[in-house]
């Protein structure tokens, strides 16, 4: 399509917020509403009337060992998106989904269902997965190496979207007056393999309305930017400092470059954390009194969770030991985040609680609407980001902020828009996205006919 958004913005939601103390604070809901169908209907919504252009989810398949303190942060996605796909019509829905533990089949067909529901908005955060806890309720004892995660990530991705392209489009005829429901021609009904993976015949379901949905990823490692390159037409990360931002949007515009892609196909949206007061002393206010209701086992689990250390025998200013350089193989980007600030001197629990403890790393803005509205739009129109993934402290009190108060200010200055685009129904229209409904060449994914062997049978060269 022609059409380019300006600033896009996608709300990332989490329990009671994303600030570790959210449930404390008397803003916060009184009871557990994180867990009902009515707190995410309401987020959703807000989302919505803000015109943002989605709505994300967040997942992890083990127990964390910080809900002890900090709460529930995420419910299963797919399911969630589901029920509020019925309770929206606009914004797009994105689900984390990792590589590492679903089969194509069931994961293309869970896929396919979702964006029928929605009426082509559902979006994809594709994961690899990041702890051996995940491994271990799968039957594993631990995942696969950092980049071998990546490489089979790709396979995996390659494997759906086949699925997804199984049905050309126009293939349901539904000529009443014939009786034939199907052309047969439209849908490849032989077997398949794509790398390691085979298929006895097509998806079970017609091609849903985006065909192919809009992909998410979140990688800064060498092989997460190469994959986001690749693939990717949205990309989360976790940027503090404007150089840091736009170096790496340079960088994943380059990679997809590098994949036969336009540099324009990728938009970055860092992590965003806004405190938001009428005035910046009521911000600040807010941010403090959230500030002290972290306990140093918050932000000393929190570190632990990034780096794999065991930080409960540390106290609150007793000095960190320095982070090796290779070796860590969950997420790197965050990872090296913390290996430079301790390395920088901010090597106690209370000064990474300033940088990164509460806020994972993430940008934190505290001000008012004017204020927040003018760091984001100075970013956007200096070419660090393409928008912003909004993380609100606590909710839905800082969603509802953002939308009733910052986003008016973001659409006086004409970089947000007013409402959502006319005829564009898809979350991928909406994104100005490209159709691509064919993985990019660059993946070489090997499709052929095994008309021969059965489905499932062992051949040399696969795994």
């Amino acid at each position: 399509m022609a059409h380019r958004p300006g600033l896009i913005l996608s709300a990332f939601v989490m329990g009671a917020g994303h600030h570790a103390a959210s449930w404390r604070h008397p803003a916060a809901p009184d009871e557990a509403a994180e867990l009902t169908p009515a707190h995410y209907v309401d987020l959703v919504r807000i989302a919505e009337r803000g015109k943002f252009h989605a709505f994300f989810l967040a997942d992890t398949l083990a127990f964390s060992p910080n809900v002890a303190l900090n709460g529930v942060s995420n419910l299963e996605p797919l399911v969630t998106l589901a029920a509020l796909s019925q309770h929206t019509e606009r914004i797009g829905l994105v689900a984390t989904i990792s590589t590492a533990f679903y089969p194509p089949y069931h994961l293309a067909r869970l896929i396919n269902t979702l964006d029928h529901f929605s009426g082509g908005r559902f979006g994809w955060n594709v994961v690899t997965s990041t702890s051996d806890h995940e491994a271990r309720n799968f039957g594993s004892a631990r995942l696969a190496e950092h980049d071998d995660r990546y490489r089979a990530a790709a396979e995996l991705v390659d494997a759906v979207d086949h699925l997804l392209h199984s049905w050309e489009p126009g293939a349901v005829v539904r000529d009443r007056a014939s009786g034939r429901y199907l052309d047969q021609d439209r849908v490849a009904t032989e077997p398949s393999r794509i790398g390691r993976f085979t298929f006895g015949g097509p998806l079970d379901l017609p091609r849903s309305p985006q065909g192919r949905p809009v992909i998410v990823q979140a990688g800064r490692s060498p092989a997460g930017i190469e994959f986001a390159g690749r693939y990717a037409e949205v990309v989360f990360t976790v940027q503090q400092t404007f150089q840091e931002a736009k170096s790496f949007r340079d960088a994943l515009r380059g990679a997809a470059r590098d994949a036969g892609r336009s540099p324009g196909d990728v938009r970055v949206l860092p992590g965003l954390w806004p405190f938001i007061g009428s005035t910046e002393a009521e911000a600040r206010k807010l941010y403090d009194e959230l500030e002290e209701l972290v306990l140093p086992a918050q932000v000393a689990r929190q570190i632990a969770t990034f780096t794999g250390l065991d930080l409960s025998g540390y106290g609150y200013d007793e000095i960190l030991p320095a982070l090796p350089a290779t070796g860590f193989q969950g997420q790197q980007g965050r990872y090296q985040t913390l290996r430079d600030l301790i390395d920088s001197g901010r090597n106690t629990l209370r000064k990474l609680q300033e940088q990164f403890g509460t806020s994972r790393g993430h940008q934190v803005v505290i001000g008012t609407p004017e204020q927040i509205a003018d760091s984001i739009i100075d970013w956007h129109d200096r070419g660090a980001v393409d928008g912003f993934s909004i993380q609100p402290p606590i909710l839905p009190h800082g969603l509802a902020q953002f939308v009733d108060h910052v986003v008016p200010e973001l659409q006086r200055h004409k970089v947000f828009h007013d409402d959502y685009l006319p005829g564009a129904r898809t979350f991928r229209d909406q994104l100005g996205a490209s159709r691509r409904d064919r993985s990019p060449e660059s993946a070489d994914p090997v499709r052929r006919s095994v008309p021969d062997e059965p489905v499932g049978a062992h051949r040399s060269g696969s795994s």
